[in-house]
Order: structure tokens, then sequence, then C-alpha cells
């Protein structure tokens, strides 16, 4: 036997049907890997992208820092030689004639400075302009160094109480160098980082963050995905933060193109398995059918030679037994009536077993239609016109549809049996009276003969059985009625169907046979 999910193997562990799912989801598997390897190497890509980038940028920090340290150094002691000059120059002349305020506030004019301001031993102090510097200080306040006050640069030269001055106090306009001082910063550095394309931010922490250096993290700030990474520096720890909106974009793309193959790939294989399935379930129905066909075959010819064994071993003896009651008949003139009537029993008892003999023969043997024209509706009407006293007899409703010159290539003796066992099944079914519907229509090429009749009394289990051979609810019926209507119909490649209804008590046979049988 063919089990009834194999693919005609026998034994095959599993369905092919359920192998090809299995292959699909095999294949759904390998995409799911190659999609993790893929965001494996799309990450280890924006790792390695963020960790040069990031020490791109501290190095670059780093050079500029030491650049605008050298350059501001080098601002500083010009700065400082120039003040220091001036500052020399100043106490020549004092030395010379003791300058009084008017005179400090014009050479302060002529050399360029904010103002000067003259400290005596006895701690006296000329300034010029007045008040130009009103904070106070003394001597020892950052001698020979310069120092910053807002946009101003202050110098302070100590001569350590020697001569008629203590300390001379210079300032200096430094408005460009403060914007130079304020270009060079580290924060400047870092915000005109943090504008370059693909930089989000670049940030100095004074305390360095904990975590191995070449760490990235994907965050959000300020509603945009980025990603960050931090570098321990001599200036502090750099936190530098990337764009990562591409690399989400990528990333997202490949997923959508995972998730599409995948749902192709499961709906494909869903789609062929199914297709796969249905086929083999067609082969195996058909195999099935082939199966019963070939069992029907069988049992055909089993019967066939047993019903020719059993018809040759009854005949003989049924022969016998009506020759022997004829001779009876002719030579015992003084028989009773019921002798008589037993004699005419036994007859008709003899009769009647070699009409089912013959009617065995019959459904045994093999069918094999001529090629006549058939003139189906006047068969019809002369079989019902046989049984025209019978109906009327019963009080059976015949009526009667069928159009002139239906037609058909078959054998005529075949189709006229086929009709009298329907119109017999239906006659006897209603001895008490009832109705017989007989329809005769055409529709594409076939041929339909549907008739239907009251009087089906049979129950649910009963009335499956109908056309079964040998299954009969008449007392003296053998069964073989419908059966072989059935044979006929299919030996003319037609059918015939049996449509049973309980609510109504009523019976419906269809029977189908094309215009040309190609018999």
């Amino acid at each position: 036997m063919i089990d009834s999910g194999a693919t005609g193997t026998t034994g095959s562990p599993l369905p092919s049907w359920l192998m090809n799912l299995l292959g699909f989801g095999l294949l759904i598997a390998l995409v799911l890997v190659y999609f993790f390897y893929q965001m494996q190497g799309i990450n280890e890509s924006l790792r390695q992208n963020v960790l040069e980038h990031s020490r791109m940028v501290a190095a670059i920090i780093e050079e500029n820092l030491a650049n605008a340290e050298l350059a501001l150094t080098t601002v500083d002691r010009m700065v400082a030689t120039f003040l220091g000059d001036k500052t020399e120059f100043i106490a020549y002349l004092d030395g010379i004639d003791p300058l009084q305020p008017e005179e400090l506030t014009a050479l302060a004019r002529e050399t360029g400075l904010l103002g000067i301001t003259l400290v005596r031993p006895d701690n006296s102090r000329i300034s010029g302009p007045e008040n130009w510097f009103p904070e106070p200080f003394t001597c020892n306040d950052g001698a020979g160094s310069i120092r910053y006050r807002g946009n101003e640069i202050l110098f302070l030269r100590n001569f350590k109480n020697k001569g008629a001055l203590s300390c001379i106090l210079t300032g200096l306009d430094g408005s460009a160098i403060a914007k130079l001082r304020k270009k060079s910063s580290l924060e400047a550095l870092l915000a005109s980082l943090s504008s370059l394309p693909g930089i989000h931010s670049v940030q100095r922490l004074t305390d360095p963050e904990t975590g191995p250096a070449s760490s990235v993290q994907l965050t959000i700030e300020q509603g945009r995905a980025v990603a960050r990474s931090s570098f321990s520096t001599p200036s502090g720890t750099i936190v530098v933060s990337l764009n990562a909106h591409r690399f989400l974009k990528r990333r997202d793309r490949l997923r959508q193109q995972f998730f599409f193959f995948a749902g192709l790939l499961f709906i494909l294989g869903v789609f062929f398995s199914w297709l796969l399935y249905r086929f083999q379930q067609n082969n195996l129905n058909q195999v099935r059918t082939f199966e019963k066909a070939l069992a029907r075959e069988h049992e055909a010819a089993v019967l066939g030679r047993t019903t020719a064994t059993i018809a040759h071993e009854i005949r003989n003896p049924l022969n016998a037994i009506n020759m022997g009651l004829q001779r009876l008949r002719l030579e015992s003139a003084n028989l009773d009536r019921d002798q008589e009537e037993l004699i005419s029993a036994m007859s008709e008892a003899v009769k009647r077993t070699s009409g089912i003999v013959s009617e065995l023969q019959r459904y045994t043997r093999p069918l094999e239609p001529a090629d006549d024209t058939v003139h189906l509706d006047r068969q019809l009407k002369e079989i019902l016109a046989l049984y025209g006293p019978q109906i009327k007899e019963q009080h059976i409703d015949l009526r009667i549809e069928a159009p002139e010159s239906v037609i058909l290539q078959g054998d005529r003796d075949l189709i006229n049996e086929l009709l009298e066992n329907l119109i017999k099944n239906a006659v006897e079914a209603q001895p008490d009276g009832g109705y017989i519907r007989v329809q005769l229509t055409k529709e594409e090429k076939m041929v339909l003969l549907r008739m239907e009749n009251s009087g089906f009394l049979l129950d649910h289990d009963q009335s499956g059985r109908i056309g079964e051979p040998y299954f009969t609810t008449k007392t003296r019926g053998t069964g073989l009625g419908l059966a072989l209507s059935r044979r006929i119909a299919r030996a003319h490649d037609g059918d015939m169907e049996i449509f049973p209804n309980h609510e109504q008590q009523t019976l419906t046979v269809l029977v189908r046979i094309p215009e040309k049988t190609g018999k």
C-alpha cells in the first residue's frame, strides 16, 4: 500500500512536500546567518570608522593646541620685550627729569600705551592718564611679566627700590591678541571640529571616562543617532560623537531586505510545497483509483470465471430438472390439481434460477459496445410504452420531457437494457402509486438522462449502497440492475450518478453519455 503522504517511493521517511518545505526553511536559516554576518560586518565597520576618526580628531586637537601654545608664548615674549623697552625708555626719561602726569599722558599717547604709572620709593604714584588703572597693586605683583585684564595687557617692571623709581606699570591695548588667544583656545578648536561634516560633537572631559579606549557606543543626542567614542590625551579625555544616520539607514535597509527575502522564500516555500502536496494527493488519488479499478477488474475476472463455472455446473442440472418436469406433464395424465401446481411451481423456480444465472453472466462478462446510431428519444418512449399498462395499473403519474432527435453513437441493445433497468426499478419501487419524471437533454456534446421517482424508503446507511452489485431490497431481486446500468454507461465513456432524497422520499438517477463514445 502507498502511504497518504508518500511521494510514490515506498519507505520514504518524509513526504517530499514536507522535505521541500524544510529545504526552504533551511534557505531562510542560511539567509538569517548571512544577515547576522552582514550586521556584524557593518557594526565592525562602524567601530573602526569611529575609532579612526576619533584618533584623527584627538591628534588634530593635540597638534593645534601645541601650535597655539607655541604661538601665544611667542606673542607674549614679543609683547614683554616691547613693553620692557618702553619702560626702560620711560625710566631713562624720568631719570633725566622727573615726569609729570601730563607728560606721562602725552608719552602714553605717543607710544601707543593705554597708560603709565610710576611708583616712587616713598610709595607715591604718578599716573597718566589719571586713574587709567584704578585697582590697587604693589611692585611685587608679578614684576617683570605681563598679564591680561580683559582686552588690556599689563606689564609691571620692578626696579628693586634703586634710584628714583620702585616700579613702572604700563598698559597696552590687547584686543587683537585676545581674539587670537580666543581663537587658539581649546573650546574654539572643539567648536570648529564639531561643525565639520559627519561630526556631531567633540567634547573635553576633565575626568577621564572609564572603559576601553576602543569601545563605541550608539546613543541618541539631541534627537539624532550618534556613535560615541572617547580617548585619553594630555589635555584630558576627548569624547568624539560621529553622526550614525547613514549607518542606521544602511542597517535598516539590510534588515528590510532580509525580511523581504525571507518572507518571499517563506511564501514560495509554502506555495510550492502546497503545489507539490496537491500533485502528490492527485497522484495518490489516481493510484488509488487505478488500484480500485484494478481490484474491480480482478474481482470481475474472478467473478466471471466463478460465474462461468457456476453457470456450467448449475445449468445442466436445471435443464435436466426442466426436461423432467416437462416429461411428467406430458406422460402423466392422472396428476391431480395439487401435483399440477407443484410441477408449475418447480418449473417457475427453475426458470427464475436460470434467469438469475443468465443475469449474473450478463453482469460479469466484458462489455464491448457496438457502434450504432441510437435514437435515444425513440427507445425511451418505446420502453415506457411497454411498461404503460403496469404504470397505469399502479396509478403512477408519468411525465416525459424529451426533445426530438436525441441521437448518440453506441450499442443499441446495451442502451436499451440501461433504459429498461432504470424504468423497471422506478416502477417496482412504487407498487402503491407515485410519480416518475423523465427528462432528456443535451449539454456540451453530452446526452443527459434524468429520472426521478417517489417511493424511496431506505435509511441513510442503506442508501449509500444503492448501485452496488448484489444489493437489493426486493424479495426476488439480484441487485444487479443499477450496477449493470452503471457499467453500460461507463462502457460508453459516460457515467451514472444516484441522488437519494430522504426528506422527500425520492430517488434521482442521472446518466451522462457523450454523443460520440469513441468506441
